[in-house]
């Protein structure tokens, strides 16, 4: 799994935002950070899967998977041990 310093502060965004909600942004720069985030397993593409289990969005964006979240809580446990240590 990746670390979370190993990320750029874009993709730290990126991920912080498909938190809250599915990433459909156009940008070319949004979908290369997002297209580098699939590669290290922290982002997929929304695909048929969840169009099929009820989800009403295009199946082309992007959303986090098991492995981001947990690095994203991972990376939010330790910030809020440091402030209290």
């Amino acid at each position: 799994m990746s670390e979370l310093h190993d990320l750029s502060d874009d993709e730290h965004e990126v991920l912080r935002a498909a938190l809250h909600t599915p990433i459909f942004d156009c940008d070319p720069k949004v979908m290369h950070l997002c297209l580098n985030l699939c590669g290290r397993r922290l982002l997929q593409r929304a695909g048929g899967v969840a169009v099929a289990n009820g989800w009403g969005g295009t199946p082309h964006a992007f959303v986090l998977t098991r492995e981001g979240w947990r690095l994203l809580s991972a990376g939010r446990r330790r910030t809020l041990v440091r402030r209290a240590g």
